[in-house]
């Protein structure tokens, strides 16, 4: 009819980042509604994969995650776009071949790597006239410290809302052709990385899905979690104990707030049971966990050079040895320490280890090896299937004691080994040269030099007390409290408690290595 306007078709692309999964996704759900049309892209990014920080582990995690997604897209009808290179280059093409108005992407708090990629496009959105919404799946504000998240979650908790749920993606319009791709193989992947060359899928490597988080889940709110508090603190029960859900919440495939609503549920079921008690007081634990996740990518969030710089400037030139022999023998678990070797071949074989031991390499690293927070960063970023680089930046610094305001700990192997691996199980399981040895030889394995075994690279008690001297230079010096003053105010906690659980909650902070 003369007069009437032909409806513009509304074309989003949703670019999938850390969020594999189509449970309350933010992103799908409103691409969804708001268009007509919607585009799941996914780059393989050259930088991303070629940087420091990144492993096999990462590689495979989000291989398991982007194709177990792809299968529940297809499932609903749903086409994928998965391309390798540059990120704004593969928009640039696939803006030539499908003209979009909307780009929706879940807002990410990653390394400087991946900052500069997002100031690249959105600069190509301005560009382009294109809306890109960055939609935040967390308690983590956008440019603020934690005086303005604090602020923001007073009004209102994002984690504590409603899951979204799946969708309904059947009444979408059909991509035009040629815009589908299935992206790479994994043998077309890895070869182009000389890294990765001839590298095979490691099948015993936790399945990160959007599958198996929910099994994952499941078994720990029905079964194994009534074990969580005090189950976490050993090495042989973490693995059953734990909710291993850090590698999911890493790579996005369950949301924050789902589990938060799970949690919930669980606590509700409890209304009777006679494990209540028992049960609750290990969800409390876990929760306690849970909201401090936030709480430490906030800080990278805040302050992005954190990957490079202490965040307390007093620290900045604090003398560390950096001994190449040293990195190499900590990082494979050749330090003549048998609890910390375990530890470092326990990562390399599985990619997780449960916090306090985790707290334990570091602090050994840093006070006994004298290795920089800086030096140990991507080595040990490259274990950890569950690599969140705010968690893994901030608690590095923690351990290093350079953040000024926490606690300075230097963990004893010896006491770690006697309290939590008291009968070698452990041990003799990453170390088979000490499989035949006593436990009591194991624990003082750095004093008896024992046979077959790698002899001790340094005298952890001399080592530790020059380097915390070193420290507490620093701290308590005028400049070091004046600036460390200043640093709380920002980046610190502040929460009104009772004295007996500001302690706990500061414990907390000390210790959470990003297992879950």
């Amino acid at each position: 009819m003369p007069g009437c306007r032909k409806k513009v078709t509304m074309k989003a692309v949703w670019w999938i980042k850390r969020d594999f999964r189509i449970y309350d996704n933010q992103c799908l759900w409103e691409a969804s509604a708001e268009a007509d049309m919607v585009l799941p892209f996914f780059c393989w990014e050259k930088k991303v994969l070629e940087e420091g920080d990144y492993s096999s582990f990462h590689l495979q995690a989000q291989w398991d995650a982007l194709h177990g997604l792809i299968g529940s897209l297809g499932k609903r009808g749903v086409a994928c776009r998965v391309v390798q290179g540059d990120v704004v280059e593969q928009l640039e093409i696939l803006y030539a071949k499908m003209p979009f108005n909307l780009l929706y992407s879940h807002q990410e708090t990653g390394n400087l790597v991946t900052f500069k990629r997002d100031t690249a496009v959105q600069k190509w959105c301005r560009t382009h006239d294109i809306k890109w919404m960055e939609l935040n799946p967390s308690s983590v504000m956008r440019g603020g410290d934690a005086d303005r998240r604090r602020l923001k979650l007073r009004q209102s908790d994002y984690r504590k809302q409603k899951p979204l749920g799946i969708p309904v993606l059947c009444n979408l319009q059909k991509l035009p052709e040629l815009i589908e791709e299935s992206g790479p193989t994994w043998a077309e992947l890895t070869s182009s990385f000389p890294k990765f060359h001839g590298m095979m899928p490691n099948k015993k490597l936790m399945k990160v899905n959007e599958k198996a988080a929910w099994t994952t889940m499941d078994s720990f709110f029905e079964e194994r979690g009534i074990g969580y508090a005090g189950g976490i603190s050993s090495p042989n029960t973490a693995f059953t104990n734990g909710s291993r859900l850090s590698s999911h919440l890493a790579w996005g495939t369950v949301s924050l707030r789902t589990i938060f609503d799970r949690l919930d549920q669980r606590r509700e079921a409890l209304n009777g049971s006679e494990d209540r008690a028992i049960w609750n007081r290990s969800l409390r634990a876990f929760e306690s966990r849970l909201f401090w996740r936030d709480h430490f990518i906030q800080r990278l969030e805040a302050f992005p050079e954190l990957e490079k710089k202490a965040l307390n400037s007093a620290y900045a030139d604090l003398k560390y040895e950096d001994d190449p022999a040293m990195l190499d023998a900590w990082i494979n678990g050749k330090t003549g320490y048998p609890m910390v070797d375990a530890c470092m071949r326990c990562l390399a074989g599985t990619g997780f280890l449960n916090f306090r031991m985790r707290a334990m390499v570091v602090s050994f690293a840093c006070y006994g090896l004298h290795l920089s927070w800086k030096t140990i960063h991507e080595p040990l970023a490259r274990l950890f299937h569950d690599y969140e680089p705010g968690i893994h930046l901030s608690q590095l610094q923690m351990q290093a004691g350079v953040i000024g305001f926490n606690a300075i700990r230097v963990y004893s192997p010896t006491k770690q080994f006697l309290d939590h691996d008291p009968d070698g199980k452990f041990v003799k399981k990453w170390i088979p040269e000490l499989k035949e040895r006593t436990n009591a030889e194991i624990a003082h394995a750095e004093k008896s030099r024992i046979g077959g075994y790698f002899s001790p690279v340094v005298d952890l008690s001399i080592r530790s007390k020059e380097m915390k001297s070193r420290v507490f230079e620093i701290r308590k010096s005028v400049r070091g409290r004046e600036i460390t003053k200043k640093v709380l105010a920002k980046h610190g906690s502040r929460k009104t408690v009772s004295n007996r659980k500001r302690k706990s909650e500061k414990d907390n902070q000390m210790t959470f290595l990003k297992t879950l």
